[in-house]
């Protein structure tokens, strides 16, 4: 390990904690936008002090702010890249006045302690520690958002993600890290759909034969959409939600469904959109119709030989350099490391804090995992002329 770069963390950790503290107590969520610019502000206030170009980018009027920056732009090797977002899924009051703290155990609590405010921390006290070394090899860029549960309305957002990702030579997206050391090499897409299914009512006694029953003819295409799945390459496809009818003496005519799919591979997303087209233009019964509509998939970067590289060369620098090894795993839920993929740039992702229960009040970080995951992207960046993807 660089001991400067060690006794730089040493010395500067309440500087650390304080900067943590601040940035959880600075509470906003997407569905809060007023608290996201000054928390924005903040950022680039932070960033700056350390040297960052930074730019406060908005991707259209009345949205949640993003921050991008570079320092070294002029340095001669390929940039590095650290990704992220600084909204919490928690609106600002949920858990009171300055909710973060420390307990006796050293873990860390807040909305966003975790998920993802303490990678961000980390990002920027890499910078300072490199820069307090006379790093020179390469740009370090970033690029944080706050809108990513955003859903459609995210995909600008993605599309500055994947241009300021472009050229780099490696990106680290500094979300929630599990406890275990490993590092995401890979993220499932999410793709959702909705259907309507269309019948014929008529009364069940009376004139029952005159009806087509949007409820059977949906339980026909929910049974067809569970068999989409391929559990050996990883497609889990879920019908999630029913609803239809209005009477018992009364054939439905009508059935809403609404399902979701999740994918490692784009060529299992291609494969089931082909086959919900052809479920849903074909009915069981005849008389019924159906229509439907899907997300775009979204959130996921699919496990490649160059992540695993990246992966590979990350963990031969922590052994080298006497810091905790690193594992890897493929994670079923998305990120924003996917606009990073689609750059064709080396990605690994849950580069940040280690803790639990992201997305919860139990919500916490290990505080000493933060010094950790300093002195390790410090050092790890140091090396990168020698990765090869």
């Amino acid at each position: 390990m660089d001991q400067r770069i060690a006794e730089f963390v040493r010395l500067h950790q309440n500087d650390i904690i304080e900067d943590w503290k601040t940035l959880v107590n600075m509470e906003g969520s997407l569905r809060q936008p007023q608290y996201l610019y000054p928390e924005a502000e903040w950022l680039k206030q932070k960033f700056s002090e350390a040297g960052v170009s930074c730019e406060i980018v908005t991707t259209k009027e009345n949205y949640p702010p993003m921050l991008c920056g570079v320092i070294g732009a002029d340095r001669p090797g390929k940039p590095v890249l650290f990704g992220g977002h600084f909204d919490t899924v928690f609106d600002k009051g949920t858990f009171g006045d300055n909710p973060f703290r420390i307990d006796e155990n050293g873990l860390a609590h807040g909305p966003g302690v975790l998920d993802m405010k303490g990678g961000i921390i980390i990002a920027l006290w890499t910078i300072k520690a490199l820069e307090s070394v006379g790093f020179s090899q390469r740009p370090v860029k970033i690029c944080f958002c706050s809108d990513e549960e955003g859903g459609s309305d995210h995909w600008p957002v993605s599309a500055v993600i994947t241009e300021q990702a472009r050229g780099c030579i490696a990106a680290f997206n500094m979300e929630t890290s599990p406890v275990d050391y490993n590092l995401y090499t890979g993220r499932k897409y999410v793709m959702t759909g909705q259907a309507v299914i269309h019948g014929i009512s008529a009364h069940s006694g009376n004139t029952y034969e005159a009806g087509r029953n949007a409820i059977v003819e949906a339980a026909h295409k929910v049974i067809a959409i569970q068999n989409m799945n391929n559990m050996e390459l990883g497609t889990h496809m879920n019908p999630a939600i029913i609803s239809g009818g209005t009477l018992t003496n009364a054939i439905p005519g009508e059935c809403r469904l609404t399902f979701s799919g999740r994918f490692a591979y784009k060529s299992e997303i291609e494969r089931v959109q082909k086959e919900l087209k052809q479920l849903f233009s074909t009915p069981v019964i005849e008389g019924t119709s159906a229509e439907y509509t899907l997300t775009e998939p979204f959130g996921g970067f699919e496990e490649s030989e160059q992540n695993l590289a990246l992966w590979e060369f990350v963990n031969n620098v922590c052994q080298e350099e006497g810091l905790p090894e690193v594992g890897h795993v493929f994670l079923g839920g998305g990120s924003d490391a996917m606009g990073i993929a689609e750059a064709g740039t080396p990605v690994l992702c849950s580069c940040g804090i280690r803790g639990e229960w992201n997305h919860t009040d139990r919500e916490y970080a290990v505080v000493s995992s933060m010094y950790e995951r300093i002195n390790m992207w410090a050092n790890v960046i140091q090396h990168l002329n020698r990765f090869v993807s």
